[in-house]
Order: structure tokens, then sequence, then C-alpha cells
């Protein structure tokens, strides 16, 4: 059955369609422009219109330009502009588009449109989207093209060339020649050397390579990704669970899994929708954000229950309010710092046990004297009273004590925690990434202000002038 996330929460915004609009001597002189211009300066110009005008633009546009340009596209702006034109002409643009471009965006449209535009589409572009559109968007399977060059085995040299001259023009591109049996299963891969400098009645299985790497469709796209870049690899065919040839990754398709993984685990840090955009609609961000800020806000008040402890003592030493602050935005800052290190890792595959160790040993050392370079600056900042000039009723020295072993408890704690709390998240089923600022900030914030006010407080006697 087909994937349910084709089903996006983005919703189209409230505005005219072109099916309300008549199209102006303006978007004439846009489309006019926009096709004289490489595909990806045309996707700029049409992200900077309104949806409503980008469509009528569109319309303007021969099928294969507009095509191309949408590919460019974000895939969601790209989804309003579909949504606002006329399904005949939209399904005429998406048929023009390679076969994982198409699904992209297709999978951000609003239900009624899609089925309108696959209804339009020839038989075979539409069997190709309900192929493509079975498979998770994060697998392997969802970011796959479903044009792949392939060869059957008892084909001869002349034959094959002739038969990839053919094919040349109707793929765009070709990265490898892939070799399957007549159940096309991936059997092996030509190279073209072989192929040119080979007899015309040699057979494809006499000079194929039978050692191929290969993905299933349902392997996640972060490790396709980190295979193909360990590799090399400008494309990487993809298989279903009988070795049948599907599918072929390319190395754009991964550049754009690459970016789109370091966009939602950096917004996914901050508890931001991870598919979150600029042109999200502001229903959508509201929904994303406001269940983390709740869970912040509940940190925040556990934050205030732990300086609530202490009212005698800020009462007593006021000035300790500001340096609390301090402490604990410090530990935010190296906490911040070694979560991004963690994250990153994880991404790239080095997430194993004996890295945790490692990791653990080496944030420690770095948050202990991190805390310990920082600490002293921030003592002599509190010996020489730089709050509340050169009347103290606390002893300064003391002071200075306090905040800079709060400031080594915190940063050691910042630093360690940052490495534990994504590994702790993947072991428990979730992101790594999710929200971790949210839960590091938490462990900064309550253990810096319970480190410098307690400290204080056990050392009153000695802090507060009598």
């Amino acid at each position: 059955m087909p994937d349910d996330s084709r089903q996006s929460p983005v919703k189209k915004p409230d505005h005219a369609t072109s099916a309300d609009t008549e199209p102006t001597p303006r978007d004439e002189a846009v489309a006019q422009q926009i096709e004289e211009i490489p595909a990806a300066d045309g996707a700029d110009v049409m992200e900077g219109l309104s949806y409503a005008d980008a469509a009528d633009v569109a319309e303007y546009l021969d099928p294969d330009t507009a095509g191309r340009i949408l590919s460019e596209m974000d895939p969601q702006a790209a989804a309003h502009v579909l949504d606002d034109m006329e399904a005949a002409e939209a399904s005429m643009v998406v048929a023009s588009m390679d076969p994982d471009d198409r699904v992209d965006i297709l999978e951000h449209v609003s239900d009624a449109v899609h089925d309108a535009i696959v209804k339009e589409l020839n038989p075979q572009d539409r069997a190709d989207v309900e192929n493509l559109e079975q498979y998770s968007p994060e697998t392997a399977g969802g970011i796959m093209t479903s044009q792949v060059t392939s060869l059957l085995e008892d084909m001869t040299i002349g034959q094959a060339i002739e038969e990839l001259r053919r094919l040349n023009e109707e793929y765009e591109q070709m990265f490898y020649v892939y070799v399957v049996d007549r159940r096309k299963h991936l059997i092996g891969v030509l190279s073209m050397r072989d192929l040119i400098l080979s007899k015309p009645d040699r057979k494809l299985h006499q000079i194929m390579r039978t050692e191929v790497s290969r993905v299933p469709t349902l392997m996640d796209q972060e490790q396709v990704a980190r295979l193909m870049r360990r590799n090399n690899f400008l494309a990487m065919p993809v298989v279903d669970d009988y070795n049948r040839l599907v599918g072929l990754i390319t190395v754009d398709d991964i550049v754009d899994v690459i970016q789109d993984e370091a966009t939602e685990d950096v917004q996914k840090m901050f508890g931001a929708g991870p598919e979150e955009r600029l042109s999200s609609p502001w229903t959508y961000s509201f929904r994303q954000r406001i269940g983390w800020l709740e869970v912040n806000l509940a940190t925040a008040f556990l934050a205030g229950w732990v300086i609530s402890w202490f009212d005698t003592t800020i009462a007593a030493v006021p000035v300790l309010a500001a340096y609390q602050s301090i402490v604990s935005g410090m530990g935010g800052n190296a906490g911040a710092q070694s979560l991004a290190v963690a994250i990153r890792g994880i991404a790239l595959g080095e997430g194993g046990r004996g890295m945790l160790l490692r990791a653990l040993y080496r944030e420690a050392i770095v948050g202990l004297l991190a805390g310990l370079v920082v600490g002293v600056t921030t003592a002599l900042a509190a010996a020489f009273g730089i709050f509340g000039g050169g009347l103290h009723s606390y002893n300064p020295y003391v002071l200075a004590g306090v905040v800079a072993t709060a400031l080594v408890i915190n940063h050691f704690l910042a630093c360690t925690t940052g490495v534990v709390i994504p590994f702790a998240m993947r072991r428990l089923g979730f992101d790594p990434a999710q929200s971790a600022t949210v839960w590091a900030t938490t462990v900064t914030d309550c253990c810096g202000f319970f480190a410098t006010l307690g400290i204080a407080h056990l050392c009153m006697k000695w802090l507060v002038h009598v």
C-alpha cells in the first residue's frame, strides 16, 4: 500500500489559485525571462513569486522547461505551485520530470490534486508513481529513480551498443550499465571499456563483472548516503527482496539526502519540525513546535524549583543571581558543542559502544580543562568585584572560588552529557537529534544553579561578612 507519508501536514495557503486569476503580461514576461536561464536560477525566481503567480508563469512555459524548474525548487514550494495549476497542465509538467523528482513533489500536494494529476498521466508514468510511492521517503526505494540502464545477459556486444544509443535519447544520465537475467535479477555490471573493445558477437555475461554493490529498497537513506560516500560511487542500484533490479540512486539524490538530513538534525536539536521550511504555513510550524516548547517550559520550572531551594542564600548574597546565570549559560554553550560533535558522529555511522566510551573520556577531559580556564577567568572578575562596585557584603575571593568550582563542575557535566544524550536517545529508539538541546539545557541549567548556589550555601560562613 502507498506510504502514509505522502499525506503531508503542509497545507495549501489561503490565497487565490490560478483558476481564480487571469494571467498577466508580467507573468508572460517572467516566463520568457526564465526560459533563457539555467533551471536552478529559474527556480530561485519562481520561489520569489506568490504561488498563484508562479503557477501562472509555469503555465506559460513549455512543460519540459516547467518540469526542470519545479524539480530544482523546494518540493513543498513546487507542490504549492502545482496546487494552483489546472490539473491538465500540472500533469504535463509532472510527466516531464524524472520519476524520483515527480514523487518527491507529489508527496506534498493535497490528496485531491494528487489524484487529479496522477489520473491525467499516461499508464507508464502512473505505474511509476504508484510503484515509487509504496516506499517510505526515508528509504532507498523512496529516493530512487526507476530510470536505470539495464541489459539482458544474453545480448551481444553489438546489440547492447545499439540499445544504449536508443536509451541515451530517453534517459538524461547513464552512470553505470547493469546486466540482468530474464527475471530481472541483478547479476552484473559492465565496464564501458570492455563493452567498446570487445568483439561485437560476444555475449554480455562473458564480459560483465559479477561483483556489484547494491542496496535493498528498505535500507535507510542515511545508510545509503554513507555507503556511497565511503566508496565514491556515482550511483547505486536498488534491488527488491528477490534481488530484482528496481531502481537507481544517483549522486545528486545523495546530495539532497545529506542536505535534508543535516537540516532535519539541526531543527530537531532545537525542537522545530524536521520538515519545516520558510514557506511552511504558520499553523504547521505552530503544531510542530508547541509540544517541545511545553516540555521546555516544564524543564524551566524544574530549574526555577532548584533556585527556590536557595532563596535565603541569594537574599544574603544577591550577586549570586548574576553568577548563577553565567555558570548555567556557559555550561549550555559547552554542552551544545559536545552535542553537535556527537550527533554528527552518529549520523556518519561512528556510534558504536567503543566510540561512546572514547568520546566520553575525551569530553570529560575537555570539560574539565575548559571549566578550569573559564573558571579562572570568571574568578578573576569576581575577585575584583566586577558586579556591585567596590564595597561588598561578601568576601569576593571566596565568591571567586565558589564560581570557579561551579564552572568546572558544570562544564564537566555539560560535555559528558552532551555525548551521552544522543546515544541514549538512539538506544531508546528516538532520533539522536530529537530535541537534544532541550534535555542538555535542562542538565546545564539545573546543575549550574545547584552547583553555584549549593557551594555558596556550604561556604556561607566564609562568604558573608558578619
